[in-house]
Parts: C-alpha cells; structure tokens; sequence
C-alpha cells in the first residue's frame, strides 16, 4: 500500500510539474531569450519544489518556493497551491484572497485536467475557509486631528481601517497605535475561528512633548490685514472729510435760502407801496388785481427762500459738529448756533407786508 502511494504521489508530481512547465512557458516562447529565459526557468524550478512540497503537505517550506515563483511568473496552479498553502499554516486571510484572486480569472477554453482540478480545489478551500475568517474592529478614542499611526503584529496599516470590521487571521494579536504628541497605545487579542470582537484603544498626550509653534503667517497674507487695518484707520477721516464738506454745502444752500428770500420780499415791500397809492381805500381796480396776485407770489416765494435758509443752516451746523473735527473758533460756532434757530417769516396783504425773521 505505500508502494501504492508513492507511485500515485510520483504520478501527481509529475502531472503537476507538466502544467507547471506548459502554463510557464506557453505565454512567453516568443520572448524567452536573455534575462526573461532565466527569469521563466527558476520560476519553473521554484514552482516544482514548492508544489512537491505543497503535496507532500510540508507547506511551510512551500510557501516561501511558491511566493517567488509567483512573483516571477503568473501560474494559476501554482496560485492554488500558495492559497491552500498559506490557509493550512495560518494565513486565512492571504490565503483567501490569492484564492480570490485565481478565481476571478476565466478558466480558459480546452483547459487541461490539472488546471480544470486547480479551480475546484481553489473554489472548495476558499468555501471553507472564508465563513471561518475572524475579524476585529478598531477604536481609537483620540482628537480628530492626530495623525495616527497604526500597527498590527509590528507591520503597519492603514489608519483608514479604524472602525471596520478588519478581517485576521486567528491566533494572538499585538496592536499599537501611536501619533505625535501622545503616548503610545497598545492592546493584545486573541481570535479565535470564526470570531468577531472589538478592541479600543486611548490616546493620552504626552505630557513632554513639545508645544507646538504656531505657524508664521505668510506676507501674502499679512500684506491684506495691513492693508485692512489701514483702511479702518483710514475710514473715520475720510467720513470726516466727507461730513464737513457736506456741512459747508448746507451753508451755501442757506445762504442762497437767505439771498431769495430778501430779494422777493423786498420786491413784495416795493409792489405793497404802489398798490397802496393806486388802492385808495384798499379797493383795487381789475386791472390792478394782476399785480396783486404776483405780489402776493413774491411773498410765497421770500417766505420759502428763508425756510430753506433756516434748515440749511440747521443741517450744516449739525453736520459741522459730527463731522469729528476740532471744534470751530467761537466767531465760527456763534453764527451757525444763531442761524440754527432762525424762524423766517414773511407775509403780504393789501396795504400790509411783513418780512423779517425771529432768532
């Protein structure tokens, strides 16, 4: 019976190393000159050893063979090998996915029977293993600005994988997680077949370590908030400017205010005293009622030329002191607070015209 065996284990070796050698060469026979022909025979060799090694069930030993191998020539019996390999060792979780990744390729057309056997043995193992792979999810209590360094069995992982659930293979597990300015964290955890757990870990700062500077601002920068603050300095002035400027118009609108309203009154005054003579008795001709009625117009118009005086005059002089200034000299202040009060006043009627102006 063990005669038996050692011929069917010779049989399968020998099957085995055919298709390794067709599936290595077959790709590359118009290429296999130089570097590439050496390259394509110690895959060859490599993937011999390691397939023996792999049926003789001495994978640890075959998984190393099979690896380089595989880095140097794509095989997928040799990737059915290394898959079942690394599960049989330990690796589920590499295992799987070089099982994965032999399965995503299309079995070819006319495939041969160790390549057909190949994907059955990939499809059987990877059904077995993968409901059994554990997994651990990861928690950092930590700010959410700290660069996180993360390390599972001292290889590095993506800081990406915290809160997922990451699958591992079964056994003893060390897990550390680290970034600048805190202490270091670390948690052990034991997975067993098929289980899922969840270990957190807390950063704490570190009380020795450095502040940190704040970062110089760019002159870029610093050139607007200059320039921002000298336009905030620069803003009460100019509304300053803009507010005298703006009492002096009033000033000017009062004292044209003033010029209307003495002239039509007196006009008003000149007109009164004609009619008075032509109305003997204040009764007025037909043909004097004409200058009646724009005598009377004059008044109107005299009584609004002082009303725009005395509200210019009251507007420029409040505008005068917000404008923010020094204050005027007492000569200056004295006639706007006056000018301020004045009441126009101003009123015509046959043989009465009045105009003057109380402060």
């Amino acid at each position: 019976m063990n005669a038996h065996k050692l011929t069917w284990s010779s049989r399968s070796t020998l099957v085995a190393s055919l298709a390794l050698g067709s599936a290595l060469c077959v790709p590359r026979v118009a290429h296999a000159e130089g570097d590439e022909a050496a390259e394509t025979a110690a895959a060859r060799q490599l993937a011999v050893d390691g397939v023996k090694l792999a049926q003789a069930d001495q994978c640890s030993d075959a998984v190393d063979k099979l690896e380089r191998a595989e880095k140097l020539k794509h095989s997928p019996i040799v990737l059915r090998y290394l898959g079942e390999c690394q599960v049989k060792v330990g690796r589920w979780v590499e295992g799987s996915e070089s099982l994965r990744k032999l399965l995503r390729e299309p079995l070819p057309e006319n495939a041969t029977p160790a390549l057909e056997q190949a994907y059955d043995s990939a499809a059987n193992t990877l059904r077995d293993v993968k409901p059994r792979i554990p997994s651990m999810r990861l928690v950092v209590n930590a700010p959410h600005d700290a660069d996180l360094k993360l390390k599972v069995d001292g290889k590095d992982v993506a800081a990406t994988v915290v809160g997922v659930a990451l699958p591992t293979d079964p056994g003893d597990h060390q897990i550390e997680v680290s970034a600048p300015g805190f202490l270091k964290a670390t948690s052990s955890v034991k997975l067993a077949a098929g289980a899922s757990t969840t270990v957190t870990l807390e950063l704490k700062r570190d009380p020795n370590a450095p502040l940190a500077k704040a970062a110089p601002v760019p002159a870029a920068a610093a050139a607007p908030q200059a320039t921002s603050a000298r336009a905030s300095e620069a803003a009460p002035v100019e509304h300053s400017h803009v507010t005298r400027a703006l009492s002096y118009v009033s000033y000017g609108v009062a004292a044209v205010g003033l010029g209307v309203g003495i002239a039509f009154g007196q006009s008003a005054m000149s007109d009164e005293k004609s009619l008075h003579n032509s109305c003997p008795g204040r009764i007025c001709t037909p043909d004097q009622q004409s200058t009646l009625d724009f005598a009377k117009t004059k008044g109107t118009i005299s009584t609004v030329g002082f009303a725009v005086a005395g509200g210019g005059a009251a507007l420029g002089t409040i505008l005068f002191f917000t404008s923010g200034d020094s204050a005027p000299s007492k000569n200056a202040s004295a006639a706007p607070a006056r000018s301020a009060s004045l009441h126009p006043r101003a009123a015509i009627g046959l043989g009465n015209v009045t105009v003057g102006a109380d402060f």
